[in-house]
């Protein structure tokens, strides 16, 4: 394959702003209204990776949390997660307590929150988490080399990782809050998919600013037209700070809106939370009371 900085010179996201926020301030808006109902809040539950990354997780919390999900999805009748997220060391737990379930053991690994270590023990790690049980990866990209444009390191830090995540599904953080403008977004999103990642997420959850509409108007642009490229579908992971039935909404309908009703799957789309299974909850209880009067 030719350079990924030539690859990246053939992609264009300029006049992406000026768009971006009429789409969202107008379009998007109207659209979330009319996509407010128990439906689509029933669906946001099914693309959901409930997850718990506290530096507080023991062995037995990781148990309850995995035990505590499944009670609450049977007393609402509703459809299964599609993931349960922890770190790489509860791999083999939650799988365990998943067992009769579709419900796939997802990890953060690769020296996650940061990226920040040697790039055998990124590698090491995502290795032993898939040998614990784990079947899908969640890795941040080295964030300091997207903003100096180091892109072809990048590009092979990635590949190396897909190389050894073969079999699991890869999902490529770019902690957007950290990238300050949309064409570092947008080239993040490029080189991640041209390295094999089967998502790109937003947030590890652990910065001052997390997922955001803009952020996430951009990544699906970049997942558009690598589509129109390719003819590769690569999914598109929300997290950080998603903790409330309507921002979820707001991002299902941003997905939509730019790439269409083929990626409202949970093979396409995710929203990582670990608080919103709760509002989601609260408020199909809500519309389901209004209904039976």
């Amino acid at each position: 394959m030719e350079k990924i900085s030539e690859v990246l010179a053939t992609y264009n996201a300029s006049n992406l702003e000026d768009r971006m926020q009429f789409e969202l301030d107008g379009v998007v808006e109207k659209e979330v209204k009319q996509a407010y109902c128990a439906e689509n809040l029933e669906f946001c539950v099914s693309c959901m990776d409930y997850t718990t990354l506290k530096v507080t997780d023991t062995e037995d919390s990781v148990k309850s949390f995995v035990a505590d999900l499944l009670k609450k999805l049977k007393k609402g009748s509703l459809r299964e997660v599609a993931a349960v997220c922890v770190y790489p060391n509860f791999a083999g737990i939650v799988r365990e307590g998943l067992k009769g379930t579709d419900i796939q053991t997802a990890v953060v690994a690769g020296g996650f929150p940061s990226s920040q270590t040697f790039m055998e023990l990124k590698l090491s790690e995502c290795k032993m988490a898939i040998a614990a049980g784990a079947q899908e990866v969640d890795v941040v990209i080295t964030v300091g080399d997207v903003l100096e444009k180091n892109f072809e390191k990048i590009y092979r830090e990635l590949l190396a990782i897909r190389k050894v995540c073969e079999g699991a599904r890869l999902k490529v953080i770019l902690e957007t809050g950290e990238l300050k403008d949309i064409e570092s977004i947008f080239k993040a999103s490029v080189v991640s998919m041209y390295a094999g990642a089967d998502f790109i997420k937003t947030s590890t959850g652990k910065v001052p600013v997390n997922a955001t509409p803009e952020a996430v108007y951009v990544m699906c642009e970049a997942i558009k037209q690598y589509y129109a490229r390719t003819g590769k579908k690569v999914g598109l992971k929300v997290a950080g700070g998603v903790s409330k039935a309507q921002n979820a909404l707001r991002y299902l309908t941003i997905v939509n809106h730019i790439l269409g009703g083929e990626w409202l799957t949970s093979n396409y789309f995710r929203i990582g939370t670990s608080q919103l299974l709760d509002d989601i909850m609260k408020e199909i209880k809500g519309i389901r009371m209004k209904e039976a009067e």
